[in-house]
């Protein structure tokens, strides 16, 4: 498992989440392609208790998090259950494509590729 993949302006250095074909600051074209190095920090987070899919239900519910990456951009990804706001995290893209993000640290970290 890796990190999220982000894109990156060679003229600005801006770095984003979404793919595009343009840098949203200074619309230079062709940006490229960066894995981003997992490390950030808990923006927001908060746990669902009613799955919006029954594939989705889990017991006791699952974790959302607002991750603000290292490199900049703030990413939605699933969370392990106690994340507090601020608190240091390690994000992977898991084998589903989802990212995942466990406390920096955390036995769950090394399973994670971090």
């Amino acid at each position: 498992m890796s990190g999220p993949l982000l894109q990156s302006c060679r003229a600005c250095g801006h770095v984003w989440q979404f793919r595009r074909a343009c840098c949203p600051a200074c619309a230079t074209a062709g940006p490229e392609a960066v894995t981003a190095g997992g490390g950030g920090t808990v923006w927001s987070v908060t746990t669902v208790l009613r799955a919006p899919l029954p594939e989705l239900d889990v017991p006791g519910g699952y974790g959302i998090a607002l991750v603000t990456l290292d490199e900049g951009p703030r990413i939605m990804c699933r969370s392990e259950a106690g994340l507090a706001i601020g608190d240091r995290v390690q994000v992977a893209v898991e084998d589903d494509g989802m990212p995942r993000a466990v406390r920096a640290g955390s036995e769950l970290e090394d399973a994670c590729g971090g």
